[in-house]
C-alpha cells in the first residue's frame, strides 16, 4: 500500500460554498466575523481557503491563550521588534502602532476563554481603521470576554455538519486522495459516514488512518481501530 498523504489540503473543500464566500467577503471589506463550530467541522480550513482567494494583508494567529502569547505572535509576524524576551507592555506599545500604520485582518484561530487583558487589546484592534478580527471558536459562549466584541449573530458564520450527499462526496474525494481504491471500501464507507455524522474532519482523519498498513487486513480496512484512534481528536 502506498504511503498516506500527510497534507489534507489535497482534499477539496466540499459543501461550504456559502460559508467560504461569507469569509472571503469579510476579508475583502475588512469586516469582523466569528466562524463557529465543533472540532473537525472545518473552521481552520475555511480561513486558509478564504485567504487563498482573497489575499488581504493579514496575520494568522493560532490558539494564543494569554495576551503575552498573542503579542509575541504578532510581533514575530509584523515584525516590529527584534528577537528576545520582551515584556507585554513593550510588545503592546510596538504592535498597536504597527497595525495602525499598516492595517491588517487579524485571523485568530481557536479562540478560547479570552481573558479581560486580551479582550481589551483585541478591542483596540477591532476598532482600528482598516483592521478587522476574524476568529474561530467552538461557539460564542467559549470565547470568554471576547464574546463582548463578536456578539452580533449577523457577524457569525456557523459551520454545521455536512449533509448526506456532501459527506459522501467528501469521503469519495478523500479516499481517492489517500489512494484507497485498491481496498474494499463499501463497508468502510458506510460505517465511516455513519460514525462521522457529517463532520468533515472525522471523515478525512479516518481515511488518512485507513491508508496506513497497520489498519489494513488484506484488502479490508479495520474500521474499529481506525475509529478509536481518530475519535480522541474530536472529543472534549
Amino acid at each position: 500500500m502506498r504511503q498516506a498523504i500527510e497534507n489534507d489540503a489535497v482534499v477539496p473543500l466540499v459543501g461550504r460554498a456559502a460559508e467560504l464566500e461569507a469569509v472571503v467577503s469579510a476579508l475583502h471589506s475588512r469586516q469582523s466575523r466569528l466562524v463557529a463550530g465543533p472540532p473537525g467541522i472545518g473552521k481552520t480550513r475555511i480561513l486558509t481557503e478564504a485567504l487563498a482567494r482573497e489575499r488581504a494583508p493579514h496575520v494568522f494567529l493560532h490558539a494564543p491563550r494569554t495576551l503575552h502569547e498573542l503579542l509575541e505572535q504578532l510581533a514575530a509576524i509584523l515584525p516590529c521588534l527584534g528577537p528576545g524576551r520582551t515584556p507585554s507592555a513593550v510588545l503592546k506599545a510596538a504592535v498597536l502602532p504597527a497595525l495602525r500604520a499598516e492595517p491588517r485582518a487579524i485571523l485568530l484561530d481557536d479562540a478560547h476563554e479570552c481573558d479581560p487583558r486580551m479582550y481589551r487589546f483585541l478591542q483596540a484592534v477591532y476598532y482600528a481603521p482598516g483592521c478587522c478580527l476574524i476568529a474561530t471558536a467552538r461557539s460564542r459562549g467559549s470565547l470568554g470576554h471576547l464574546r463582548k466584541l463578536l456578539w452580533d449573530p449577523r457577524e457569525e458564520v456557523c459551520l454545521k455538519p455536512l449533509g448526506r450527499v456532501d459527506a459522501g462526496a467528501l469521503f469519495d474525494s478523500t479516499a481517492a486522495a489517500y489512494k484507497l481504491s485498491e481496498l474494499e471500501l463499501d463497508d468502510f464507507r458506510k460505517r465511516t459516514l455513519a460514525a462521522a455524522r457529517g463532520n468533515p474532519g472525522q471523515i478525512v482523519a479516518m481515511c488518512r488512518l485507513a491508508a496506513r498498513p497497520e489498519y489494513q487486513a488484506g484488502r479490508h480496512i479495520k474500521f474499529l481501530p481506525v475509529r478509536m484512534d481518530a475519535l480522541p481528536s474530536f472529543l472534549g
